[in-house]
């Protein structure tokens, strides 16, 4: 037992040597959290490095994006002429390079009516980020009526549908016994029973109506010889009609009085054009001047399948069946629109003015109408009046080639 203890105790007092082992293991050590330091700190950089690039790709596409929609806004003919499939817009307003940052690229395509899917690439360094947005000029209402000027509705009118109600953006006046699907709106005051209407609501959009815009879009989408432009060319203490079809080439000359497809042109300032006939003569008609219908063309089993694009005043009297020509597209006016009589609207298509609206009579009408209540430049209609019998019926979900203001419908990865 005294052996192994004196052996023990000698070990201990001598501990030559031992201090170089120690050394050594400590500058390994030392030399290995160095290393694995020098390892994070390099990662970190190029962590931070990757996700600058990464940031700044995702905003050059975002700024792709924005380039889009205000190329789109100013130039809107891309939303109509918009290609099937993904195209690269080569039309931007930027240039598409952003500096050292990097850059974008954008390409878009039709997505509906008036409608386009834009797709923007942002490129920084090896990063890319792509966004996508779905961007519209289409005008979309739940209103069966809709005006930006003052509104009357008296007699028994009847609003049906999903969609059956009327908004004003300024005054609205209800008396009689009308009936709506849901609650008639008005920015401005109210007068009337206080179950039918409501006032100081807020605005609601109303587009611009432009007769000349729908020509347009009946050149784009219909066949020219199913299009008929009708003007008046002065000859001095004379003039005459002018028929051409869709391409503007021209199909026939008119004097006083005489007719072609059932519309008689009478010359003045403005000219005006008068279908009194029981025929129903196809087509999407363009007129410079008035148009009236007082004849009774079309039946509920074979109406008449026609869109009246007029840049003054239309009429519309007698007991015509219409449906629509141009895409849910019925009567268009740069001026005013006068229904009375008893016609029938056997399809849904929207009657649109530019001025004021006045329905009368016993009418029936399917789709929905829109007055932007532009100032009068004549005195056919001042104010916005529905009378009498009428029935309108809208269950929503048109889509005319009717256009409001550029809006984002959706915006994403």
């Amino acid at each position: 037992m005294n052996r192994i203890r004196n052996a023990l105790l000698a070990l201990w007092r001598d501990q030559r040597g031992l201090a170089l082992p120690l050394a050594l293991l400590a500058l390994l050590v030392l030399v290995a959290q160095s290393s694995a330091l020098l390892v994070v700190g390099s990662s970190e950089i190029q962590i931070a490095a990757n996700l600058r690039a990464s940031t700044q790709a995702l905003f050059l596409a975002e700024a792709g994006l924005e380039d889009a929609f205000n190329t789109i806004r100013n130039t809107p003919s891309l939303i109509t002429s918009a290609p099937a499939s993904l195209t690269v817009m080569t039309a931007l307003s930027g240039s598409g390079k952003m500096g050292s940052f990097g850059s974008y690229s954008v390409q878009y395509q039709s997505a509906g009516p008036n409608t386009v899917l834009v797709v923007a690439t942002g490129m920084a360094g090896a990063a890319q980020k792509t966004l996508r947005a779905t961007l519209s000029t289409q005008f979309t209402t739940n209103d069966a009526f809709r005006t930006n000027g003052d509104l009357t509705i008296s007699g028994n009118p009847t609003f049906t549908g999903a969609c059956g109600k009327a908004h004003t953006n300024r005054d609205l006046t209800i008396s009689g016994s009308p009936s709506f699907a849901g609650t008639v709106t008005a920015a401005g005051s109210y007068a009337g029973d206080p179950t039918l209407g409501q006032g100081g609501q807020i605005k609601k959009m109303v587009p611009t109506i432009d007769p000349a815009t729908f020509l347009a879009s009946a050149q784009q989408t219909l066949p020219a010889s199913q299009i008929f432009q009708m003007k008046s060319l002065s000859l001095g203490p004379t003039s005459m009609g002018l028929v051409l079809d869709g391409a503007g080439l021209l199909i026939t000359t008119l004097t006083e009085g005489q007719s072609y497809r059932g519309w008689k042109y009478s010359s003045g300032t403005p000219a005006s054009w008068d279908y009194n006939d029981s025929t129903a003569n196809d087509g999407t008609y363009y007129f410079e001047g008035n148009a009236k219908v007082s004849g009774s063309p079309g039946s509920n089993a074979t109406p008449w399948k026609t869109t009246i694009l007029s840049t003054g005043n239309i009429e519309v009297s007698g007991k015509p069946t219409m449906s629509s020509h141009l895409t849910d597209t019925l009567l268009v006016a740069g001026q005013d629109i006068t229904i009375t009589g008893n016609p029938t609207q056997s399809a849904s298509g929207i009657i649109v003015a530019h001025e004021q609206i006045k329905i009368s009579g016993k009418p029936t009408i399917q789709g929905y109408l829109v007055a932007e209540n532009a100032t009068s430049t004549g005195n056919t209609v001042v104010e916005d009046v529905l009378t009498g019998t009428l029935t309108i019926t809208f269950d929503c979900g048109l889509t005319p080639p009717l256009q409001g203001p550029l809006q984002i419908l959706a915006w994403g990865l």
